[in-house]
Parts: structure tokens; sequence; C-alpha cells
């Protein structure tokens, strides 16, 4: 199973993701409010072991999904951790693949289907950006 980051401003949001995933035996190792609580808390407490996945809201406060990429793509952070960006926008699919995103989940996510989106990008080691709706 995976060892999951998520990064989401919605608190109910945050707790329904954590019940589920650990429900299914995906070990949630954090959870940051926003962008910004995340860039500190992924380089100063994950870096020497990283998360397999993040699971990144996209439209969140201080900091959105995609400028917590540009952070830490400039600090070189861990590459092989697998990114699936949610966001209810549709127009992001291009900026999202430059960095380095592996699924694009447009909203309303089915909970039903993010342990699944989980399994394939663990084992599938391919730079494609795939749009999950």
């Amino acid at each position: 199973m995976a060892r999951v980051y998520i990064v989401e401003d919605d608190k109910d949001l945050q707790v329904l993701y954590k019940l589920y995933l650990s429900k299914i035996g995906h070990e949630i190792v954090g959870i940051s409010y926003d962008g910004e609580e995340a860039l500190i808390d992924l380089f100063c407490n994950y870096s020497a072991n990283p998360p397999d996945i993040i699971i990144l809201d996209h439209n969140m406060p201080n900091k959105t999904g995609l400028e917590l990429l540009e952070d830490l793509q400039e600090l070189n952070y861990n590459q092989k951790t697998k990114i699936l960006l949610i966001t209810a926008a549709s127009n992001l699919q291009h900026q999202a693949s430059e960095l380095g995103v592996s699924k694009y989940i447009i909203k309303p996510l089915k909970l039903s289907n993010l342990d699944k989106m989980i399994r394939d990008v663990i084992t599938d080691d391919s730079l494609d950006l795939e749009l999950c709706t």
C-alpha cells in the first residue's frame, strides 16, 4: 500500500480522505491545510523519506497546488513522488503536466475511484498526465 500525504484546505475532505484511505490500507503520513504549510512540512520532514503519493487540491489559500509544485521543483524535491491533482478547473492540464502531475482529477471526485487511481500511479512509471473525471 502507498504512503500518502494530503494537501487540502477543506477539513471535511481531509477527514474523508484520511478515513477512507486508511481503512483500505494506505498510510497517511501527513496532512496540510494549504500549499504553504505543505511546502514547509514536506521539505523539512519528508525529504529523506518522501510519500509515495501527494493528493493535492489546487484552489487553496496562501499557495495553490500548482504554486506548491513549482516551489517543490525549484527545491529539487523528490521526483519519484506521484501527484494526484484534484480541481474543479479544467484549464490547468498543460501547466499540471509540465509540473509532473500524474493524474489530473476534475471534481467532483468519486471516492470509490481514489484507491484505483493511487494503485495505477504506483505501478505506472510513465510520465504522461492522465485526465480523470
